[in-house]
């Protein structure tokens, strides 16, 4: 078999690895689809900040972006501005992006500084967040710059990806990361390095970009002329987890003509593991579509109630990066990305206008809409709670 090409024959492949195929042996459903006031509510939203961005651990970025003391790159989290830098003892820390003067910002998008100085008045911090000059303030009672800092958040990583959370007690990364490290062991996710990654804005509640990206459904229909053939559904089973869900495909890549581009399978990956890949959702905003020869992954965030934000990276082997004309050959592969989300960006904005129609009649729900129901639960239960 040649390595790659996306053919699903002679493919050993276990089905107890997930537990059920989505064809003929997932369990019966009487489930609906959700009130259109979940997508809609300022309510609802100002809960789900909360209760959610507010609360779980949130993936802002790769470890690679800041590899040198002094890079940095900055986030929103919803209405939170945060700031991440490796500082000059090579830790990576996470703060409020916040002066302690007025509340600007002092650092924008991301680079390389010594300090970060606020653009209103001049305060200057150090890259641990600590203050280290403010002018003026001679005449200023009761104020000590030696214990004014910029607040800290929690920080930590897995696989070379940096998760924040602003939430003071939480439960361990890996904890709360629950089977997903397991699951894509073999990818060796931590020897990937991005090749590239973009913004992409939509006038949609966030939470429906997280259901598409879970949506099996739809794929044979709105994608039958960009990645639907090379992932047939027949080849499809899939788990349920606490907020999220796995589906693993046989198949190809994700590519014009599901053929990796980049000379096959990741030189580590079993061969259990040379067709198609996974994809799955990791509670709140995170989707993950490892391939055999890539892995590209989205998160998505809110902005208000009916618009988002998603970013979406492209991961390759480092070894390939050495390949003549990589990044050219790596556009193919965010290109083709871009193709097929614009497919669902369309249905998605349609659908955000349907929510609001008098008409909409919380439809029934399929077994193929099981990640689905399981992600939509996960920030409805928070928000109940």
């Amino acid at each position: 078999m040649a390595r790659g090409n996306g053919d699903i024959a002679n493919i050993t492949y276990d089905p107890s690895q997930l537990g059920y195929s989505v064809l003929n042996d997932a369990p019966p459903t009487s489930e609906r689809h959700k009130p259109g006031r979940v997508y809609t509510s300022e309510e609802a939203y100002e809960e789900e900040k909360q209760k959610v961005f507010y609360h779980d651990w949130l993936n802002v970025g790769r470890v690679e972006e800041i590899q040198k003391p002094g890079d940095y790159l900055t986030f929103r989290i919803a209405d939170e501005p945060i700031l991440v830098v490796r500082t000059k003892d090579n830790t990576i820390k996470a703060m409020a992006n916040v002066c302690a003067h007025r509340g600007v910002e002092v650092a924008f998008g991301s680079g390389n500084t010594k300090f970060f100085t606020c653009p209103y008045h001049g305060w200057v911090y150090e890259l641990n967040g600590k203050l280290k000059d403010a002018q003026h303030l001679e005449k200023t009672c009761g104020f000590d710059v030696s214990n004014c800092r910029l607040p800290e958040l929690k920080v930590d990583t897995w696989g070379g990806f940096i998760f924040v959370t602003l939430n003071p007690n939480p439960k361990p990364l890996l904890e709360a990361l629950g089977d997903v490290p397991k699951i894509y062991e073999p990818y060796q996710i931590d020897r990937l390095r991005m090749a590239m990654k973009f913004p992409t804005e939509l006038n949609v509640n966030w939470k429906l970009v997280n259901e598409n990206l879970t949506d099996i459904y739809h794929i044979a229909v709105l994608h039958m002329d960009t990645f639907g053939p090379f992932q047939p559904l027949s080849g499809y089973r899939f788990s349920i987890t606490d907020g999220g869900y796995h589906g693993r495909f046989l198949g190809g890549t994700l590519t014009p003509d599901g053929k990796s581009r980049v000379g096959g399978p990741m030189p580590w990956l079993p061969e259990s593991l040379h067709s198609g890949g996974y994809s799955s959702h990791i509670p709140p905003n995170m989707a993950f579509f490892p391939r055999f020869d890539y892995l590209s992954y989205s998160t998505v965030w809110p902005i208000d109630v009916d618009k988002c934000i998603g970013w979406s990276y492209m991961l390759f082997p480092a070894e390939y990066f050495d390949q003549p004309d990589f990044m050219e050959t790596a556009e193919i592969y965010a290109n083709f990305y871009k193709a097929f989300l614009a497919e669902d960006l369309e249905m998605i904005h349609s659908l955000q206008k349907g929510l609001k129609s008098r008409y909409y009649g919380q439809g029934p729900m399929s077994t193929f809409e099981a990640g689905v129901l399981s992600t939509i639960n996960h920030n409805i239960t928070k928000v109940s709670e």
